[in-house]
């Protein structure tokens, strides 16, 4: 046997794949699924009546205590009757928990399905608001996107539309509250994807958030964060309309703090080159939603209702380290924090 043979053999027999399932409820046929892939299969179940809408940190915090007590190296979170998956993976084989936002956990299981080759003319279909690293991803992958407005756990409604529409080819789908559907896969078969990533990576001293590197690498580091803002008084619903008025108007003026590519007016169903000044039809048109770009690669998508206002921040940078990424994830906290500020002030 070679060098390189035993060193792949003592890794094989070091690393072992423990995942923890977060669920509301007992999962005994996924758990008997993810033992034929996994190592060793833990459960940890959580409190429906303190459930939110989404998987988050701190409905995850005893969970990852328990994983990190018992020496688990994936969490993985699932609400199957709403198709929700949630990964809290560690930041290298040996590092601290992390918890990956919905954006993140797609960008990984769509490259995965990319890579596998397995899906031949997979179409994806998304929410609007979910990242502009979707789309790259997409692109390089040569998977044709179908974006759309959904609503919180509209997935599944928006996943059959889009259905009839790609005439029999795969197709995938994200929502920005963590829903994730696939046409040739069950719910189950998503998750056990999942642990074998974790397996595959780990047989090379990799795990799943090396995977999430990956995608970053090749495609930029995109971080996103969503700021609600209140609109009950009168006075604050009249300073949105006058700034959403302005920035269809000319947007120029928003150059004071960034650069502006592109304007999109879901309302109409039209989107501005600002560069070029040319209008093009977008294909969603009748809501009321506005989609700002930059050229320093910044979208911000506000998206008002009657009493609140909700903007989606998206800021990009490149990376090819884990080093690096550590330090453009502190740089951008600091560009998001600007660009709030920024907004705030305007609104």
């Amino acid at each position: 046997m070679s060098l390189e043979s035993e060193n792949q053999s003592d890794q094989s027999i070091t690393f072992k794949n423990k995942v923890l399932l977060v669920a509301f409820e007992k999962q005994s046929s996924l758990v008997k699924r993810l033992r034929k892939v996994a190592d060793q299969v833990g459960e940890h179940i959580l409190d429906k009546a303190k459930a939110g809408n989404v998987f988050n940190f701190v409905m995850l915090k005893p969970a990852i205590e328990q994983a990190t007590s018992e020496g688990y190296n994936l969490v993985i979170a699932v609400d199957p009757e709403a198709d929700r998956i949630a990964l809290v993976v560690k930041k290298g084989v040996e590092g601290a928990f992390m918890v990956l936002n919905a954006h993140q956990v797609s960008a990984v299981l769509l490259q995965e399905w990319i890579k596998s080759g397995s899906y031949e003319g997979l179409h994806l279909v998304k929410s609007i608001l979910m990242s502009d690293l979707l789309d790259v991803v997409a692109r390089k992958g040569r998977v044709e996107t179908i974006d759309q407005v959904i609503e919180s756990g509209d997935l599944k409604s928006a996943f059959e539309v889009a259905q009839a529409t790609v005439a029999g080819k795969p197709l995938a789908g994200f929502n920005i509250d963590q829903q994730v559907m696939h046409s040739a896969l069950s719910f189950e078969e998503i998750v056990v994807q999942i642990a074998e990533l974790e397996a595959r990576q780990g047989a090379v001293e990799k795990n799943t958030y090396d995977a999430l590197m990956e995608v970053y690498f090749y495609n930029g580091f995109y971080k996103e964060k969503a700021v609600g803002l209140d609109l009950s008084l009168e006075i604050h619903k009249k300073q949105l309309n006058k700034f959403l008025s302005e920035v269809k108007r000319s947007p120029k003026f928003l150059e004071e703090i960034f650069s502006v590519s592109a304007v999109t007016d879901f309302n109409k169903g039209v989107k501005k080159n600002i560069l070029t000044d040319k209008v093009y039809d977008h294909p969603i048109k009748g809501t009321n939603i506005l989609k700002i770009e930059t050229v320093e690669g910044v979208s911000i998508t506000l998206v008002p209702s009657a009493d609140k206002l909700t903007y989606y921040i998206s800021v990009r940078e490149s990376v090819n380290s884990p080093e690096r990424f550590e330090m453009a994830n502190k740089a951008l906290d600091q560009e998001i924090f600007k660009l709030v500020s920024f907004l705030n002030k305007q609104i």
